[in-house]
């Protein structure tokens, strides 16, 4: 009779500065699969509430196109449902740490709330109850699925955390894709209903299932076919350490809130955020005012969420090369340059040129989100990395509001361009703000006198 082979021994190891590692165990002796599983559902449910978000202005202006309605008033139920999803966030990371709130509860959950977004847009013409079933549920639902599987998916790639977590948060502008063709070729007045009841049906079984599969690693745990102590001090085996910092100490949340660093990465979040929603959701709105076609307005933003999903992985593989905020700053000056870009070739009526300007656009527009994530791991420590940029990620909230809910005032004029001129300019400041990111705990030293 053969002997069977006994599984490695779990054992607890220490880097040079004091954090420990859970070594040991394979994903499959786990979870009984391969940890690409948990990164494949977590991208699933990730994609399927994209639509929420990407697909907005799309639906809103195929349907001011072809029955007319109140914009401001639809913009500012989606500018609140970014207020919801955003604040959501900070609070989701907190009670899943407190409490072990595990993914496979919390997404369905999450699931749940945001279906009611779509079904209330498809049985209801009242602003009110719009706003309470998208704004406030659908949007408080997305924020739970978003930061569930990115923290889930951060736990189980340590070693690849930029890269992963870009990958996952990208799924939202690529799973939108498919709905924004829906919305641009078939959507009217007339079958709205339908159209977004299967919407809120869909998005509730797939992500509901996906979300159910989804399991954390135990607390601390690290592949164990890399020494992490190795990984900690070796940039040949970890090219990131060549361009990136690491954190001086662990810091909590309550730490992380009162150091400059986190001041700064909040307003460059702000502002970052508000540039990025407004280039997403007025870009078909911009198209129509500008006399283009509905069909090149939704091939803009198709592009636009295309790269945006993409270019997110794209910019954490980056960073591990090129450093975080090196990479930041060239980002938030990408999409300066790209929104004014955008209103140049809107004013020339130059369809190609637009829609190249909106894709740029949607390139730095997402790559900030997975690289201010890396920089407070970076920063703060990676222990507490889901509750740190779940206080961050709040920031989004003011974003919306600047982004999407004023620019609704000027909607009807003709001064939306002027939006995106100054969104321009502001990504530019924001880009010039890196340059005070600083790694907290070094100590202050002073000229000799």
């Amino acid at each position: 009779m053969l002997a069977t082979e006994s599984p490695s021994p779990v054992v607890e190891v220490r880097d040079h500065r004091g954090r420990s590692y859970r070594v040991g165990e394979c994903p499959e002796d786990l979870i009984g699969c391969s940890r690409t599983w948990m990164l494949a559902f977590a991208w699933i449910a990730m994609a399927c509430i994209g639509v929420l978000q990407y697909g907005f202005g799309v639906a809103l202006t195929a349907l001011h196109v072809t029955g007319g309605g109140n914009l401001t008033g639809a913009l500012w139920v989606l500018a609140l449902w970014v207020v919801f999803q955003a604040g959501a966030a900070a609070p989701t990371a907190v009670l899943s740490h407190r409490f072990a709130l595990s993914p496979s509860r919390a997404v369905p959950a999450g699931a749940a709330l945001c279906a009611a977004g779509p079904l209330t847009v498809a049985l209801t013409d009242d602003f009110m109850l719009a706003v309470l079933g998208y704004s406030v549920l659908s949007g408080i639902g997305a924020g739970v699925v978003y930061a569930t599987c990115t923290a889930t998916v951060a736990k189980w790639y340590p070693e690849k955390r930029a890269a992963r977590v870009g990958l996952v948060t990208g799924a939202i502008g690529c799973g939108a894709v498919p709905f924004i063709a829906l919305f641009a070729t078939i959507l009217t007045p007339d079958n709205r209903t339908a159209v977004f009841l299967a919407v809120g049906v869909v998005m509730l079984v797939v992500v509901a299932q996906a979300g159910a599969l989804l399991q954390n690693p135990p607390e601390g745990w690290w592949p164990q076919h890399i020494d992490p102590r190795q990984w900690a001090i070796d940039k040949t085996l970890n090219r990131s350490l060549s361009n990136n910092v690491t954190p001086i100490r662990q810091y909590s949340p309550s730490e992380a809130v009162r150091t400059p660093a986190f001041l700064v990465m909040y307003l460059i979040m702000v502002v970052a955020a508000a540039a990025s929603l407004l280039t997403v959701v007025y870009v078909p709105i911009l198209a129509i005012h500008q006399g283009f076609s509905l069909a090149l307005a939704a091939v803009a933003v198709g592009l636009l969420a295309v790269v945006n999903g993409t270019g997110r992985s794209i910019a954490g593989r980056l960073s591990d090369r090129l450093g975080r905020r090196q990479t930041l700053t060239a980002a938030l000056l990408v999409q300066g340059c790209a929104q004014l870009g955008l209103v140049y070739s809107a004013s020339g009526a130059l369809p190609v040129a637009f829609a190249g300007f909106a894709a740029l656009s949607g390139l730095a527009g997402g790559a900030f989100y997975p690289l201010i994530a890396s920089l407070v791991a970076d920063y703060f420590g990676e222990p507490s990395a889901a509750r740190n940029f779940g206080a961050v990620y709040s920031a989004k909230l003011f974003g919306g509001l600047v982004g999407i809910g004023l620019p609704a005032l000027v909607v009807a004029s003709q001064h939306l361009p002027l939006a995106f001129l100054v969104a321009s300019a502001v990504s530019v400041m924001a880009a010039v703000l890196t340059r005070l990111l600083h790694r907290p705990g070094l100590p202050v030293v002073g000229l000799p006198r």
